[in-house]
């Protein structure tokens, strides 16, 4: 490190001059490096105009009849609440805000058809709608990273499905709502076409005619079209359904029920009132018995919510000749189908907030390049719901082929230092919200005793502190490097050697004091960087060299005898 300064940064780029332009890593590295190009610069937009030749297609007709029951059931409430309910037994005011709600969104949605035009070119999709507003979309082929297709039940009824086109920017994303399922399914082949839609070619070669045919004879035959890598488990319910935001889950529609009934001269409120017994308990006990009651019925409410949204779940890999690919597929009424280009699968990701860690639960994303972390596109990254640590496990050695699942890599230890650092700061915030409080308290702005809850908060902030000191870690699996961090939500990172295109190294004075240094691992693909806080300077300096030893070679030089650390230019 560059010493005199409070911060240093190094950053290189991965594909290196003294790499090997012929060697299949480097060939693959470029192909990282271009997708993080496009992130920075884009095409030159060729307009709706071009490409005269190719007629624009229209969404499926069969949403006009759709939208027309969809207009006579928005209308219902509207006459229920001045034909029938012409009385002063409530207000009718809620049922006529639902009936002009699914009254204009009926007629958006009909004029969404009437303007949308879609066509499929030689290098790109396209997409141009907006009645007052036109709005023109395209998404070149080789950029499209899934193809979503979703069923909602009003879909399933007329025959159509929604299909999602995704590049990972939410700019250039789009859908098409809606496609007869013969054009969605022809749609989708074409753009991510598998193992049935091209068959693999044959070698040609000048042989024997007997050879040729001994060589057929003992031809392997062809593989299932598919691999099942994950089925929906019923235990699955229960890890969804017990959650803090269970009293949620449950009031929202309790509280859609209260202005549906006042119009039947129907007061819920006055009901619960009732029930609960509330002049006798008083509010505070009131309050508790609802949530008692409320709590396991949010229970409820969540198992069928996730049951309708993965209902008969599969993670599937497609046994393709061309292009591979992971799909997903889930749903009950609504259905929902998810298909991701696997040569662009750079490694998982685990998430774990606190109270899974506890459970031993985590979540399961894929880190693709032109996939953004974040972004409109989570719904494609997501391979797998809420399962069990040891399942996650399980279906990351099955994605990440080929080499000992680097998900169950153990991990290096950071120095005591970090610790020590988080306990500072776990001190520090605390303190100065009693000093701030207490000099309020003394303004007579709040109580005398406000300052307590500064101090209360200390043993919690420094429980986060050593949560999050524990979560640090970081280690090489094969052609893998995991990187693990975070106090309320652990997050753990597997992420292919090839994918890096570059190492930042960050260290402020204090970390140099402490031989310690924040690494910067920049990517085309998933959240675009990933960090790893707090190593040791030896530490991060041999991680960075055994992951790309040809870039690292660039800004790491050993200095003194043998053995001695190295030192960044």
């Amino acid at each position: 490190m560059t010493a005199g300064n409070s911060t240093s940064d190094t950053t290189s780029d991965a594909t290196g001059p003294t790499a090997d332009p012929t060697s299949e890593v480097t060939a693959e590295a470029a192909v990282d490096r271009a997708d993080a190009l496009e992130a920075g610069a884009g095409e030159p937009d060729p307009g709706p105009g071009s490409h005269p030749e190719i007629a624009w297609e229209r969404l499926s007709v069969r949403m006009v009849w759709v939208n027309l029951v969809r207009l006579v059931l928005s209308i219902v409430p509207g006459v229920l609440a001045t034909v029938v309910l012409n009385t002063p037994a409530g207000p009718v005011w809620p049922l006529l805000i639902a009936s002009a709600i699914g009254v204009f969104a009926t007629v958006l949605a009909f004029l969404r058809f009437l303007v949308t035009r879609y066509r499929v070119t030689g290098d790109r999709v396209e997409r141009k709608s907006g009645w007052l507003v036109r709005q023109y979309r395209y998404v070149p082929r080789d950029r499209i990273r899934s193809v979503d297709s979703s069923v909602r039940l009003r879909h399933r009824l007329a025959g159509v499905r929604v299909v999602h086109i995704g590049s990972g920017e939410s700019r250039s994303s789009f859908k098409l709502d809606a496609l007869t399922i013969p054009t969605a399914e022809a749609l989708r082949r074409q753009l991510m076409p598998d193992g049935a839609d091209e068959p693999a070619p044959r070698p040609v070669a000048e042989e024997e005619p007997g050879q040729a045919a001994e060589q057929s004879a003992v031809e392997p035959e062809p593989g299932p079209p598919e691999e099942v890598l994950a089925r929906f488990r019923k235990p699955w319910v229960l890890y969804e359904m017990f959650s803090v935001w269970a009293i949620f889950a449950f009031g929202a529609p309790v509280f859609g029920l209260y202005w549906t009934l006042q119009p039947f001269g129907v007061d819920l409120l006055e009901i619960v009132q009732g029930l609960v017994d509330y002049e006798r308990r008083g509010f505070w006990w009131s309050l508790a018995l609802c949530c008692a009651v409320a709590y396991p019925l949010g229970v409820v409410v969540l198992g069928l919510g996730f049951v309708m949204a993965n209902w008969d779940f599969a993670l599937v890999r497609t046994a393709t000749k061309g292009r591979p690919a992971l799909l997903t597929r889930r749903g009950l009424l609504s259905t929902r189908t998810v298909y991701r280009d696997e040569t662009r699968i750079r490694g998982l990701h685990f998430k774990e907030p606190l109270l899974w860690r506890w459970l031993g639960l985590t979540r399961t994303s894929v880190v693709t390049t032109g996939l953004k972390g974040g972004s409109d596109e989570n719904g494609a990254a997501g391979i797998l719901p809420r399962v069990r640590l040891w399942e996650a496990r399980e279906v990351a050695a099955k994605v990440l082929t080929g080499e000992p699942s680097p998900m169950e890599a153990p991990l290096a230890r950071h120095p005591r230092g970090a610790l020590t650092r988080r306990l500072i700061w776990a001190t520090y915030g605390p303190a100065a919200l009693a000093g701030v409080l207490f000099w309020l308290g003394a303004t007579d702005a709040l109580p005398d005793w406000a300052w307590w809850i500064g101090v209360a908060l200390w043993p919690v902030a420094l429980l986060a502190a050593a949560f999050a000191y524990l979560a640090l870690g970081h280690a090489l699996s094969g052609s893998y490097l995991v990187v693990r961090r975070g106090a309320f939500t652990r997050s753990t990172v597997a992420l292919q050697n090839r994918a890096v295109i570059g190492w930042t190294l960050r260290q402020s004075i204090f970390q140099r004091m402490g031989r310690r240094v924040t690494v910067q691992i920049p990517t085309p693909a998933g959240e675009r960087h990933y960090v790893l806080p707090d190593a040791g300077t030896r530490q991060a300096l041999a991680f960075v060299a055994a992951a790309t030893p040809d870039l690292a070679s660039q800004f790491i030089t050993p200095t003194g005898r043998a053995g001695e650390r190295t030192r960044s230019r």
